[in-house]
């Protein structure tokens, strides 16, 4: 289930602080247009309210680089966690508010990579104790349903271990019904489990 942006209501946090600035702004312009109508020391007044704008654009760049942009950083992070790449962890280099939200979209990305993990070793689990099913089935008198039901049942089992592969996992990948680390994958993509099957991508393709 995905919530877009288009479908949510308000003004986004960008949108919100340039309002906020330029407000500020014009205040501070119709302060100065006050101040030099009615006479006094044009030349102070002038160069007062340039140290405002001054202030205000810096503030203003200020917050971009300090809260919008890492705050896009961390919303690239969580939608590529949304798309399946849960190997793709936002680095957390600030302690601020920012930094812990970072640390628990990261967390929730390791607690997602657990479960699925787990529905993975419980679907190879669920297959061997299928397939002793079937043998003690094909010894048994001939059942259609039995054997309609089990081959339903390794459809689904099939479905749900697609799901789970089609996630990237961090420092961990579901190849040829194993789980591997990453550390035993070649650097031509390929995994082996780092023992004498391992080969080169070469050799895998003759």
């Amino acid at each position: 289930m995905s919530t877009s942006s288009q479908e949510a209501e308000g003004m986004s946090l960008k949108s919100k602080a340039l309002a906020f600035f330029m407000s500020a702004l014009l205040l501070t312009l119709l302060a100065g247009a006050f101040v030099l109508s009615g006479g006094g020391r044009p030349l102070a007044a002038l160069a007062a309210l340039g140290l405002l704008l001054c202030v205000q654009a810096a503030a203003l760049l200020f917050f971009q680089a300090q809260v919008l942009k890492p705050l896009a950083g961390l919303q690239a992070a969580a939608r590529l966690m949304t798309d399946g790449h849960l190997d793709r962890l936002h680095r957390v280099s600030r302690a601020d508010e920012i930094g812990r939200l970072a640390e628990t979209v990261n967390d929730l990305a390791v607690n997602m990579q657990e479960v699925l993990l787990f529905v993975w070793n419980h679907s190879q689990e669920s297959r061997d104790l299928l397939e002793r099913i079937a043998e003690r089935a094909a010894a048994a008198p001939p059942d259609a349903v039995l054997e309609e039901d089990i081959e339903r049942m390794r459809e689904e089992n099939d479905s749900l271990k697609d799901i789970v592969t089609s996630f990237s996992y961090f420092e961990i990948r579901l190849e040829h019904e194993r789980m591997l680390a990453e550390s035993d994958c070649g650097s031509g993509g390929r995994c082996c489990g780092g023992g004498a099957a391992c080969k080169s991508p070469a050799a895998l393709e003759e």
